[in-house]
């Protein structure tokens, strides 16, 4: 009598960084943010948008980056928490400020080269920004707590941990604060803001959670707008 020796059955791969949305979704995602932005370019450039940077209607122009999520999320049945609120060890965040400094190293640099060839940099449009305000609340309330919570949401909590399924994390890292450096819509921010992208995506790589990329980029933004203003109200410290 033959006695088969049976092999046991391996279960199947289930993939490394697994997510409950699909890949494509992701590109819907960035679709419906471009077609969004669009939209609010043409209506900005035709002059029927009104200052909203004086009002809390600012807030629902930052909204943009979240409500693909909202969507997709809605359309798929997916729960929030899939996002990344995860706990996080505090070494992380450690890591990512260690990171951040050298990022900003380069950033320094790059701002230093725009400054020598009399080009604008991001901290001038802020501070143009500011200096056109009645009262500058509202700026800072989105531009420290808002904008960080949603643009972490959209672009490493969704984008970057769906591409990261498809791609691994450094490609998906690459590809994701790309972006988000486009996304922006500022040509002159475009080098700065994918070094920080690559920032906030390799803690969020290294956490698994959304958090740690929020609080640092509440700081970043944060310090950002309190240099301008500050630059603003004393513009004897700009050199000539």
């Amino acid at each position: 009598m033959n006695l088969e020796i049976q092999q046991p059955v391996s279960a199947p791969e289930v993939p490394a960084y697994s997510v409950p949305w699909k890949f494509i979704d992701n590109w819907i995602g960035v679709g419906l943010l471009v077609l969004i932005q669009a939209v609010l370019l043409i209506t900005a450039v035709r002059g029927s948008m009104p200052n909203i940077a004086q009002t809390a209607a600012i807030v629902l122009l930052e909204s943009v980056y979240i409500l693909p999520v909202v969507l997709i999320f809605a359309w798929r049945r997916i729960h929030w928490k899939h996002l990344g609120f995860n706990r996080f060890e505090w070494k992380t965040l450690g890591l990512g400020c260690g990171i951040l400094v050298a990022g900003y190293s380069l950033i320094l640099l790059h701002n230093a080269l725009l400054y020598f060839l009399g080009v604008d940099t991001q901290g001038d449009a802020i501070g143009e920004m500011l200096a056109a305000l009645d009262s500058p609340v509202w700026f800072f309330i989105v531009a420290t707590v808002f904008a960080p919570f949603v643009e972490e949401v959209f672009f490493r909590g969704f984008l970057f941990q769906g591409l990261r399924q498809r791609y691994g994390w450094s490609k998906a890292m690459l590809l994701s604060s790309a972006i988000f450096a486009i996304g922006h819509l500022d040509p002159v921010a475009l080098i700065p803001t994918f070094i920080l992208g690559n920032v906030l995506a390799y803690v969020y790589h290294k956490s698994n959670s959304v958090w740690p990329g929020m609080i640092l980029h509440f700081l970043v933004n944060g310090t950002s707008s309190c240099i301008a203003y500050y630059m603003l109200q004393n513009p004897n410290l700009i050199p000539s």
